[in-house]
């Protein structure tokens, strides 16, 4: 499709929205997998992991920013390439 092709050449080498959000869905994944692990663990050992939580933590909040903003990005530019396909009259009618 022309407007995907379009999109990926604005977006560069940047994830897209889809993609960030795979990532952050694996990093909740381990991080689910390291609660547990801290739950389990004697209190020594999920006091240190307490700073490996809270990253992660930190990295999925960032990471579902990034999308959210990369998803608005994207879909600007597919109301953009839609607009102008509208005043070309190139817009197909269904």
């Amino acid at each position: 499709m022309e407007d995907e092709r379009v999109l990926r050449e604005f977006m560069g080498d940047r994830p897209d929205a889809e993609q960030l959000g795979d990532w952050a869905a694996t990093l909740r994944d381990r991080l689910a997998r390291l609660k547990e692990e801290a739950q389990r663990a004697a209190p020594d050992e999920a006091a240190a992991l307490a700073p490996k939580i809270r990253r992660l933590q930190e990295q999925i909040t960032a990471l579902d920013e990034e999308a959210a903003i990369t998803q608005f990005v994207e879909d600007s530019v597919r109301v953009t390439l839609a607009m102008g396909a509208v005043t070309d009259g190139t817009l197909e009618q269904e």
